[in-house]
């Protein structure tokens, strides 16, 4: 076994929309109940996975990977005090290849599904609530902008994407820069992920035409789409992602994350206010853009290039590739479901997270736990 600083990390956190299973209503904080949903998932076997580095949340009692998300209600020193629920995270352990993640995360996930199957709860994936918009609380943060984040945070459904690189790496990743490189390439690679054109009931209605994300229209004002940890040691968290309908989507992404951070020949660089006005308005209009086809190309080139350098299988990338050459992402199903069946709940049905088949496996990852010598190029 290769030491550990010289592995790579890999860990995902999801965020599922609970359905009532009868009538597909999607449920928010008034009709969730904290200490029952906290009882449904304390109570699901996970001994055989590890959860080594996981914190225990405020209210929760156990480290495992669900934990119930949603909004603090804190007392005078901003103590959490009681939740209002939104919905369950899945978070998995740090495994040393992007497969093994992908096999945990969709067998911590069935599991869910089947828990709360058994209490009358439906698991959706979806990056924004289709019926609540406007979540409004006291403050339970003391900071204008934290507090502004966690109203946001509320309504929207997304992954949070974990890298640790080995420490040979870790000198070669400019982490001041980094930053604007996110900026320039990532808004195009995050808006063939869009999945949350339903807001109030309805399709997201904008500018005159159906909205691709609702979710990232609202969250890129107040949230990064990335976040560097250092303790407990160096990490790199990926959020600018929505949530996926097809887990092998995640596997594609971790490997246009992984270009962001390995690959030097992406020399693109842009502000903060600059990225904002860019998601904005992929947020509304998606790939229509040239250039912005353009950033997005550049960066799946170089996932492949990053891929190869590390014996990475690269299927999951002609996903990716295929939204590109069609200018289309996830929300373009969703809307054409809503015109077909103009129901809010038939869009909702397509939507659930499905049982493991067989047939459904996450590409193989063959990621060396050694550095390759070609890797040096990077």
């Amino acid at each position: 076994m290769a030491n550990e600083q010289n592995q790579f990390g890999f860990g995902i956190e999801t965020e599922h929309l609970l359905l009532n299973s009868a009538t597909f209503k999607p449920l928010f904080y008034e009709d969730l109940n904290f200490e029952r949903l906290l009882e449904l998932v304390d109570a699901i076997p996970v001994a055989d996975f590890s959860t080594d580095g996981f914190n225990i949340k405020p209210l929760h009692k156990i480290a495992n990977p669900y934990l119930i998300e949603g909004y603090y209600l804190t007392d005078a020193n901003m103590k959490p005090r009681m939740l209002l629920p939104k919905g369950i995270e899945i978070r998995t352990p740090i495994a040393p290849t992007i497969g093994t993640t992908i096999s945990n995360l969709r067998e911590i996930t069935d599991r869910l599904r089947r828990c709360v199957s058994s209490a009358g709860y439906s698991l959706a994936t979806i990056s924004h609530h289709p019926t609540e918009f406007n979540f409004h609380a006291a403050p339970n943060y003391r900071r204008h902008d934290y507090w502004q984040w966690a109203l946001t945070a509320m309504t929207t459904y997304g992954p949070d994407m974990n890298i640790s690189v080995p420490d040979a790496m870790r000198e070669d990743i400019d982490r001041e820069s980094l930053g604007q490189k996110i900026n320039y390439y990532l808004p195009s690679v995050v808006a063939l992920s869009f999945n949350s054109p339903l807001v109030n009931g309805a399709l997201w209605r904008v500018e005159g035409k159906n909205g691709k994300s609702f979710r990232t229209f609202k969250r890129s004002l107040w949230a990064p789409l990335y976040y560097i940890h250092t303790e407990p040691s160096l990490r790199f968290e990926f959020k600018g992602f929505e949530m996926a309908n097809d887990l092998r989507d995640y596997h594609a992404y971790f490997l246009c994350a992984l270009s962001m951070l390995l690959d030097n020949t992406l020399t693109g660089r842009e502000s903060d206010e600059v990225r904002l006005k860019r998601l904005q308005n992929l947020a509304i209009h998606g790939l229509e853009c040239s250039d912005e086809k353009e950033r997005a190309a550049a960066v799946i080139e170089s996932a492949e290039k990053i891929a190869y350098w590390f014996d990475i299988d690269t299927s999951s990338l002609k996903i990716l590739r295929t939204r590109l050459e069609n200018g289309s992402c996830p929300s373009d199903r969703i809307i054409e479901t809503f015109f077909e069946t103009n129901s809010l709940e038939e869009t909702l049905k397509t939507l659930l997270v499905q049982p493991i088949h067989s047939d459904l496996t996450a590409p193989t990852t063959k990621l060396s736990q050694t550095l390759p010598a070609h890797a040096a190029r990077i």
